[in-house]
């Protein structure tokens, strides 16, 4: 009895400071990796076919190959394993897009084979909230689902909340030194006029964070103040403050810097992209 009772109590306390620890982590979706024969030929049809934006990949190994999905998403393609693969059309990846005649057409135009979720060729599958959807194959058999965009449109406050985490995920980038994810953020035809007052392209879009990451001050932190989000159907313009601290290792501060930033979105084929902004000390 008594060893019951101990057991009992020690199955109590487990339970208790599993519950204190079990806090959520915040998990984001972070990459999907695929098992490929034949890398090369694999990365033709995503960048061709799909037209994912090719990353660097910083295993460094050879017979892997990297793309972006957009919004610090990334897709991998891996050759290096040789055991079988078994698929079918429940294990997919899907992919959204406002363009989905055009790419539907461009299957046609390449002679890709399409078909619907039973699988019948050549027909578009009909969603219950009216979302069209097509699946392919890629060259290993992996299934791909196109999406065309929901009609159900996101309301103001959705599209101002969805920007200002975009904001917050472009100053994390900055914090933790994630040039990809960073650079993932802006439209290829951006135009910018930073604090610096040079004016620039997306090709120097990473100059500023090379100055910042040289900068020995102390360890290095922000704080953003909201300001506005001004909505225009798919173009978001946003308005905020920032304070950047550096501080020693007392954690006093030893310098800082404030800033005000508004950048211009649009939504894209990709998500929301920055195609403009300017940046000016306060």
């Amino acid at each position: 009895m008594k060893r019951i009772t101990m057991l009992a109590i020690s199955f109590v306390c487990t339970c208790m400071v599993w519950a204190q620890e079990n806090k959520s982590f915040d998990f984001t979706f972070n990459h999907l990796a695929l098992s490929v024969k034949d890398v090369n030929r694999s990365a033709e049809f995503y960048a061709n076919v799909l037209q994912l934006n090719e990353m660097t990949n910083r295993t460094k190994m050879d017979g892997i190959r990297w793309f972006s999905l957009g919004e610090g998403k990334e897709l991998h393609l891996i050759s290096i394993v040789k055991e079988n693969v078994t698929i079918n059309k429940a294990v997919h990846l899907a992919l959204t897009t406002q363009y989905f005649d055009a790419f539907v057409m461009k299957l046609e135009d390449m002679k890709i084979a399409w078909s619907d979720w039973p699988g019948k060729a050549g027909t578009v599958n009909i969603r219950a909230d009216g979302v069209k959807q097509i699946y392919l194959q890629d060259p290993d058999g992996y299934w791909i689902e196109i999406n065309s965009v929901s009609d159900n449109s996101a309301s103001v406050d959705e599209i101002k909340n969805e920007i200002w985490q975009m904001e917050e995920n472009y100053w994390k980038y900055v914090k933790e030194k994630n040039l990809e994810a960073y650079r993932s953020l802006w439209d290829e035809n951006f135009i910018g006029y930073p604090s610096n007052n040079i004016i620039g392209n997306k090709e120097h879009i990473t100059d500023w964070l090379m100055e910042l990451y040289k900068d020995k001050s102390g360890v290095y932190n922000y704080q953003l103040t909201r300001k506005v989000e001004n909505v225009f159907d798919d173009i978001v313009i946003a308005l905020y403050d920032v304070t950047q601290t550096w501080t020693n290792e007392k954690n006093d501060v030893v310098k800082t810097s404030n800033i005000k930033i508004t950048h211009t979105w649009k939504k894209t084929g990709k998500g929301w992209l920055i195609i403009g902004g300017m940046g000016a000390n306060k």
